[in-house]
């Protein structure tokens, strides 16, 4: 099974035949875990039997969603499987946005990743202490580190000493140029990966005076991400529980952010013909190829379809706009919409309904104005 950041599902999208999407809760109940997987699991093979799915498919999700998440706290599970093949497992940690979503057909419905994680967005976290410090590099869509480096400065004396000879002002001093040197390697390495990764946030944690010595070495692009934790996680058992917290706070800032600056956008574009907010205009609009970011109100076309084609022009509200190419089928329109942007390399933003102008369900900004064209 294929590794899936963001940036992969228009190769998943691609892919021919009929498939099951599943979003479940999955997180872990401490009480009583045998009656809940029991439930779950009856519950998954009712909605996918009534969706249509065959069973291969339900006994792929169900051998899947034993498996324990592995982290803590409100976690749900995405599964998208054809012919019994797991094809995306995902873990979301948080919320989740229901107990049970359960979808069969052309198009898998991965409304609820973009809900949960628009972007596979890079983070960076770095424990110092006076000796050096590790560095580790996530992405959203991995539960582990993707990149690591571990920094093993000169130890001599690495503790200042308050008796004796070794307390005059000339050992102090040699103590903090070491200490020093230490925290300039650890930043060099900040800085290498920061600019190698495109990381839009630096979480730093560890001792007291070396997360001084060091944030004054970053230079000014790590600066710019930093969010420093005032606690010592480096201790071997140390707790992670503030370090956790404030990540998972600046994370969903950040999020939030893109969210705000698409409205901010959707209203300021409309007088210059680059935004749009016509349900059918943005349906035309992606079918050109249009469209750079796609607003898509969660819950707010539950009725409506479209149509789902094989190739560009990717989606059409008619089999007469489908300019030739086969239709897969009539499919939710959040999923015929979310599919065709992530095929033309649209950006899909998720946001409330009362957040869209006169209660459309999806909006659009554009990569180019419509005033001349429209």
């Amino acid at each position: 099974m294929a590794d899936f950041g963001n940036e992969g599902l228009a190769e998943f999208y691609r892919r021919p035949g009929d498939a099951s999407t599943v979003y479940v809760d999955v997180t872990q109940n401490r009480e009583d875990p045998r009656r809940t997987s029991s439930l779950r699991h009856r519950s998954v093979r009712e909605a996918l039997a009534d969706a249509g799915a065959p069973d291969a498919d339900a006994d792929a999700v169900i051998d899947r969603i034993e498996e324990p998440p592995g982290r803590p706290g409100k976690v749900s599970r995405l599964l998208v499987v054809r012919d019994g093949v797991v094809e995306l497992d995902e873990l979301l940690p948080g919320e989740p946005l229901g107990e049970l979503i359960v979808s069969y057909g052309p198009v898998p419905s991965l409304l609820p990743l973009l809900t949960q994680r628009p972007r596979d967005l890079t983070y960076i976290i770095a424990e110092v202490g006076r000796d050096g410090g590790e560095i580790r590099q996530f992405r959203l869509s991995r539960t582990g580190a993707v990149a690591e480096e571990e920094i093993e400065g000169d130890t001599e004396y690495i503790t200042k000493v308050q008796g004796g000879f070794l307390s005059n002002s000339r050992y102090q001093r040699d103590t903090e140029e070491i200490w020093k040197r230490n925290e300039g390697q650890v930043a060099d390495a900040i800085d290498e990966m920061v600019r190698t990764s495109g990381a839009e946030l630096l979480m730093l944690t560890g001792d007291v005076r070396a997360r001084q010595l060091l944030v004054a070495q970053l230079a000014p692009a790590s600066r710019d991400i930093l969010a420093v934790v005032p606690t010592n996680t480096r201790p071997g058992g140390a707790t992670t529980e503030e370090l956790e917290a404030d990540l998972d706070r600046h994370l969903a800032a950040i999020l939030a952010q893109d969210e705000y600056d698409a409205l901010e956008r959707l209203e300021s574009g409309r007088d210059e013909g680059l935004s749009e907010a016509d349900f059918a205009a943005v349906v035309r609009d992606l079918q050109e190829g249009q469209v750079e970011v796609l607003l898509l109100a969660s819950g707010a076309l539950p009725e409506a379809t479209l149509l789902a084609l094989d190739r560009e022009p990717w989606v059409a509200s008619t089999e007469a706009d489908a300019l030739g190419a086969v239709v897969l089928g009539a499919v939710p329109a959040a999923d015929a919409l979310v599919r065709a942007a992530v095929l033309t390399d649209a950006r899909v933003v998720v946001v409330s309904p009362a957040e869209l102008p006169g209660g459309s369900g999806a909006a659009a900004l554009l990569r180019w104005s419509t005033l001349s064209t429209h």
